[in-house]
């Protein structure tokens, strides 16, 4: 608030200056040229370090829930898969176990179910009494809940419809099981290798799902400061150019360095690739003006340009938002959609000192 009751401050005392006035032989001595600053919808913020990164909801990882063994691969690093996909085979101790468990559970659960039957047709010609229906129903349902508990378990493990069926059909237990890919995309990492043991705490498959990537920078706060969350920019990265989106604007800074993390969407047809570093030309869409840099000069610690009138050349003051190597963006004011001095400055500046004192 300081710094912009200082600014107006200024603007009013230069806006106040009497004008310059030059002959026209003497503006043809001094060589005094002018030009019209020209519009520009852009404004560069800079340079910065970016790298880039894969979303974590992008990212799928298959483990398994028992300890295993690998029995075959059908995979490599790097390799394009698609949802379904057989990945690899693998068998364990735990695996062949559950089936077992499953098996025993279904065969007491359907002996247990043709008692009951009987039972209940025996209780309604009224031949034995309705408590031992009652029981054999109650031993018959909680037979029930086991073997729906053990094929749970199976599912967990990993077994499709299919295997239960097949398991529970022909009470057929099987050495190994398939391992899928649950959805499509690349293998980023593969952990596993035929004969190799696995825990469950192990990521076997890291597989990244098709989308777009992150480009993350740290940028210093005050340009970052500039930029707001889902505001469009330009971005130059690994001589590709693209529109993107702030897509997170960190709420902290980093007091060693003073940057802030920002993070902007990349477009999903780009070819660019995750872990990538390099250097990101970050401009903003913004309607400011460019000037040369010779045309600006500091006057007690404002920047001004000669804005030429009918009456002479004025001192403005202008706002400095960024720059490249020739020239100045400043903020865009109707005022300076004339023309300015581009050379003869120093002349002019002490011609505007010599009316001050």
């Amino acid at each position: 608030m300081k710094n912009t009751l200082l600014w107006v401050t200024m603007n009013i005392m230069i806006l106040e200056a009497t004008p310059i006035l030059l002959t026209p032989q003497q503006a043809k001595d001094w060589q005094v040229t002018t030009q019209i600053p020209e519009p520009s919808t852009t404004l560069p913020l800079g340079e910065f370090m970016a790298e880039v990164m894969t979303p974590p909801q992008n990212l799928h990882t298959l483990t398994l829930p028992f300890e295993a063994q690998v029995k075959k691969l059908y995979v490599a690093s790097y390799d394009n898969v698609k949802k379904g996909q057989l990945l690899a085979e693998v068998t364990g101790k735990d695996w062949i176990e559950i089936q077992q468990r499953f098996i025993a559970d279904a065969i007491e659960m359907e002996h247990h179910g043709h008692i009951a039957k009987r039972k209940n047709r025996l209780c309604r010609e009224e031949i034995i009494p309705k408590k031992e229906c009652i029981d054999a129903n109650a031993e018959f349902q909680a037979d029930k809940v086991k073997a729906s508990a053990s094929k749970a378990l199976l599912r967990g493990y990993g077994a499709t419809e299919q295997m239960i069926n097949e398991l529970s059909n022909k009470l057929k237990i099987s050495q190994t099981i398939p391992i899928k890919s649950d959805v499509s995309g690349k293998l980023l990492e593969l952990n596993l290798r035929i004969g190799k043991s696995t825990l469950p705490s192990d990521a076997l498959f890291v597989i990244q799902k098709e989308g777009a990537l992150w480009l993350e920078s740290d940028i210093l706060a005050q340009k970052a400061m500039r930029l707001k969350q889902g505001e469009k920019v330009n971005i130059g990265f690994n001589q590709e150019n693209f529109e993107s989106e702030l897509l997170v604007h960190s709420p902290t800074i980093n007091a060693e360095n003073q940057t802030q993390k920002l993070r902007f969407s990349l477009p999903v047809n780009s070819h660019i690739l995750s872990g990538l570093r390099d250097t990101a030309t970050i401009t903003l869409i913004q309607n400011t003006l460019k000037v040369a840099k010779k045309s600006v000069i500091n006057y007690e610690n404002h920047n001004i340009v000669f804005l030429q009138t009918a009456q002479g050349y004025e001192a403005t003051p202008i706002r400095i938002l960024g720059e490249e190597t020739n020239f100045y963006y400043i903020e865009d004011t109707p005022t300076l959609h004339h023309p300015i001095a581009i050379s003869s400055i120093a002349i002019l500046k002490g011609l505007m000192e010599g009316k001050n004192e």
